[in-house]
């Protein structure tokens, strides 16, 4: 059992008259700043709070958070760990991290961590709040896009086939690291025959399943190199491609840029003074 536990995993006492934006975990060991970040934010955000590393990620199991925001203070550790062990998590990868430093040292460590902001004390609440809205947009709008570009191949808007298209794309997006990911394999995982499958894709898309299949890989990859810090090569190989010259190929057919040219334009770091 996490010490404070129950106090941490509930939102702190809102002022709000309205949904939540957003969901933020807040984590540092000086109770006192925590509560005053949390006060700053809690008008608009539900704010969850930790004071250590351990009590940060039972938190991120249990409840879905959407912006972390660290201290370097964690007590045994620091926030560019914390910030390092979930930057490399194909579960919380996607989740922005603003660190809050103290410069120099600190300012390096948060590079290498992989953190998407970093705030040197002191600095105005009115520039973090606009840093967490930035931030949250941003993941908004390339979650949204990805969510949307496979779907613009497909040309129906019946429940049935609605039905029909979330249910590939969930298998689809489940098996993606399988190399071997093929029509068979699909047509088995959505219980039908081979041509049964065919016939119900054709009447909804102009992609055969290969090509569905590599859009999705493209696609993945294309968000997971905007949104982590993993290597290319190793994402090539998350999305299912034994060949990295291949999906460089792929990904310059697709998106008009070399994965490392897009990582480059899409980076989101950013470091503020």
């Amino acid at each position: 059992m996490i010490a404070n536990a129950t106090h941490e995993l509930y939102p702190s006492a809102s002022r709000r008259e309205t949904a939540p934006a957003g969901t933020i975990l807040l984590a540092g060991r000086d109770k006192s700043e925590l509560n005053t970040l949390s006060r700053l934010l809690d008008d608009t955000y539900d704010v969850f709070t930790a004071q250590n590393e351990r009590t940060a990620l039972y938190i991120l199991k249990t409840r879905s958070i959407q912006l972390i925001i660290s201290n370097m203070d964690l007590g045994h550790t620091d926030g560019s760990e914390l910030c390092a062990q979930l930057k490399t998590s194909v579960h919380y990868a996607h989740i922005p991290v603003i660190l809050l430093i103290a410069g120099g040292s600190s300012r390096i460590k948060g590079l290498d961590s992989g953190a998407d902001a970093c705030m040197e004390s002191p600095f105005s609440g009115e520039y973090l709040r606009a840093q967490i809205k930035n931030l949250l947009t941003n993941r908004a709008r390339i979650k949204d896009y990805f969510a949307h570009s496979l779907y613009a191949h497909m040309g129906s808007s019946s429940k049935e086939k609605e039905k029909f298209l979330h249910k590939l794309n969930d298998f689809i997006s489940g098996n993606l690291q399988n190399i071997d990911l093929d029509v068979d394999t699909l047509a088995k995982l959505m219980n039908m025959s081979r041509p049964t499958f065919y016939r119900k894709l054709k009447s909804v898309s102009d992609l055969t399943p290969n090509e569905l299949i590599n859009v999705a890989r493209l696609n993945k990859a294309a968000e997971l190199i905007s949104t982590t810090g993993h290597k290319v090569c190793e994402i090539a190989k998350m999305v299912g491609f034994n060949s990295q010259s291949n999906f460089g190929k792929a990904f310059l057919k697709r998106f008009h840029a070399t994965p490392t040219e897009y990582q480059q334009m899409t980076a989101p770091t950013l470091y503020i003074a």
